[in-house]
């Protein structure tokens, strides 16, 4: 992909400097303007960012001086939230282009740390929506119906693992979270209002 490509690839925080009023609130962009040569977040600086993006593609010698190739790793470089403001941004917007409830899956090794994430971010949500906390997580019972309704959610809508739920609903082992589940399904939990209103809740 070409610096020119670049400038129109959506998921990058490239995008969002020729982009200034869709930007979140807490990606700044003046460290990269001022390594550049102390260049103003201006349209004239944000071209003479891009020349120098040109230039800086085609000398090797200055990408092996600032260390490119170990900038080259991971699905994305910050901080936890901003990983996941990503992730629910891309998601959000596949989702509207595609009109559909299924939500993307990342697969590969590289991006395991995304996956976790994104359990992450619905399990938050679950929590936040059943009015539920870390508390709860600790001290009602591992078959609580709250947790194994949440429980049920992170299956339909993630690849989230059993031992992954197991650990972080406190729901005892891997093999009872399979049980509560199935034993929801089979009683029609999932075919209830009030789960429904969950799911919806949870993935809007």
């Amino acid at each position: 992909m070409s610096v020119e490509q670049l400038k129109e690839y959506r998921w990058s925080s490239y995008w969002y400097l020729f982009n200034k009023r869709a930007r979140p609130a807490f990606l700044d962009c003046s460290g990269a303007l001022e390594a550049a040569g102390g260049l103003a977040d201006t349209p004239k600086g944000r071209l003479q960012y891009l020349n120098y993006l040109k230039w800086l593609s085609t000398d090797d010698a200055a990408q092996k001086e600032m260390a490119f190739d170990k900038m080259c790793r991971g699905w994305a470089l910050g901080t936890k939230e901003f990983k996941k403001a990503l992730l629910e941004e891309v998601e959000n917007d596949t989702e509207a282009d595609h009109e559909s409830e299924v939500v993307p899956r990342y697969d590969g090794e590289n991006l395991r740390e995304a996956n976790e994430l994104r359990w992450e971010i619905l399990l938050d949500k679950g929590l936040a929506a059943m009015g539920q906390d870390a508390n709860s997580i600790l001290n009602d019972r591992k078959s609580a119906a709250w947790k194994v309704s949440l429980a049920t959610l992170l299956k339909q809508k993630t690849s989230a693992t059993n031992v992954w739920i197991t650990k972080q609903l406190n729901m005892g082992t891997p093999d009872a979270v399979s049980r509560y589940v199935s034993e929801f399904r089979i009683a029609g939990g999932d075919k209830k209002t009030t789960f429904k209103e969950l799911t919806t809740n949870v993935m809007t």
